[in-house]
């Protein structure tokens, strides 16, 4: 099993945090990963989406589905391709500066797959630092420009 953490400060407020960071349909805005997104409905327990993404020079269709959503707190995700099962955590927390955003990954690598884990491990702690970072900077950029909200 292999398990990967990554937080960031968001100065931003909670609930627009969570608009854009929980909705894996808005993931193709910042993930340098996801490249498009299809869902069969609104963002909710049980929901189904395709993503395509691109990684280590492949792309492929992930089937994804929503297990938990708590708004504006968390929402649960799984992944699930032959012989990897991703479990995704993204959790929200309001501070006085804004949002801390705690992406958790567990996944779980079998057959040949797990002799990929030190590269798995390398490359998807590299694009979850990525995506966070860019995350932040869209969020926090002159689109998003209004004045913080008090707390």
């Amino acid at each position: 099993m292999v398990e990967l953490e990554q937080s960031v400060l968001i100065r931003r407020p909670l609930d627009e945090v969570f608009a854009l960071a929980s909705d894996p349909k808005k993931d193709p805005d910042w993930s340098a990963v996801v490249e498009q997104v299809e869902a069969t409905g609104p963002l909710g327990v049980g929901v189904q989406l395709i993503q395509r993404v691109h990684l280590l020079g492949r792309r492929a269709h992930v089937p994804v589905e929503v297990l938990e959503y708590v708004p504006p707190e968390r929402v649960v995700l799984r992944a699930s391709l032959p012989h990897i099962q991703v479990l995704g955590w993204r959790l929200f927390e309001r501070t006085r500066d804004g949002t801390r955003v705690t992406f958790r990954t567990q996944a779980r690598l079998s057959g040949l797959f797990s002799l990929t884990t030190p590269i798995f491990v390398r490359t998807a702690r590299k694009h979850l630092e990525e995506d966070l970072a860019q995350l932040r900077r869209l969020l926090e950029s002159a689109a998003f420009a209004q004045p913080l909200q008090a707390t």
